[in-house]
């Protein structure tokens, strides 16, 4: 199974889905010469989530993980055609997290916390409004999470003062709360003291449980599962920061210079 973020945060997602599916070989790549994804134009995205799939398919998945928000909500329709050619399944983080705080949320405004590009895409907002469509959502773009969590800031004044000018106002107004991007777990004790008593909707967690529902009935190799780490820059930064995510050293971990995508991955 192939995992793609542009940086670190796609690591809560691949610690899931190693939980989820411990049998299963993993192949996490993180574009850190690219990272953020968020802040980009949408074609710029897809441009970016294109390589790394057509990089992917070249190392023989079976299936691919899009474990960043950002790249779900531009470029999944482009991964989805262009690795259907090949027999690979391609799962989204957004829709996961969306059928898990649907389930959860008891009425009221549901907020959705993303980045610029993630907020802007507005894919939470369109599936919420699809299939709930008296619930009223409050989509907040929180760029600054991304470098705190990226640089290992996770916790302290420094993330908190950010939280409480991100959603402090939510405070009282919202019950439920999307992560909408996979950095942002690891400040989930910034978001919880922001905004006690809100349910945090981790959508790492809930795509793992989907992706594992929908290939336990399939034909990927059994055994052993082993983990591999691709980077494409600041190798020695993604383990040194990975291991805090992790609780371990992500290794085996080499860097690579990601090649264009393949043409034949790029016809339509």
């Amino acid at each position: 199974i192939g995992v793609f973020d542009s940086g670190i945060g796609g690591l809560t997602v691949l610690a899931a889905l190693r939980h989820a599916l411990p049998s299963q070989d993993l192949l996490y790549l993180g574009d850190t010469a690219r990272v953020p994804y968020g802040t980009r134009s949408p074609e710029t995205v897809v441009r970016y989530s294109m390589r790394v799939g057509g990089y992917l398919a070249s190392e023989g998945i079976e299936a691919l993980v899009v474990a960043c928000n950002t790249a779900t909500t531009h470029a999944l329709p482009s991964l989805a055609t262009a690795c259907a050619r090949r027999g690979i399944r391609v799962f989204g983080v957004v829709e996961p997290g969306v059928r898990e705080a649907l389930a959860l949320h008891e009425g009221g405004p549901l907020a959705v916390l993303g980045t610029e590009g993630t907020i802007a895409g507005g894919a939470y907002q369109d599936l919420i409004h699809a299939r709930s469509p008296e619930t009223h959502v409050i989509a907040r773009a929180c760029p600054l999470f991304v470098p705190l969590v990226e640089e290992g800031w996770c916790s302290g004044d420094v993330p908190a003062r950010v939280a409480e000018c991100y959603v402090g106002d939510l405070r009282g107004k919202v019950q439920t709360a999307i992560l909408g991007c996979t950095h942002y777990p690891l400040l989930r004790e910034v978001l919880t003291t922001t905004l006690p008593g809100v349910t945090l909707i981790d959508s790492a967690q809930a795509t793992a449980r989907f992706v594992a529902q929908q290939l336990e009935q399939g034909t990927l190799s059994s055994g052993q599962g082993r983990t591999e780490y691709r980077v494409t820059d600041h190798l020695e930064r993604f383990q040194r920061v990975g291991e805090a995510f992790l609780g371990y050293l992500p290794e085996p971990t080499r860097w690579i210079d990601l090649p264009e995508a393949p043409h034949d991955f790029l016809d339509r």
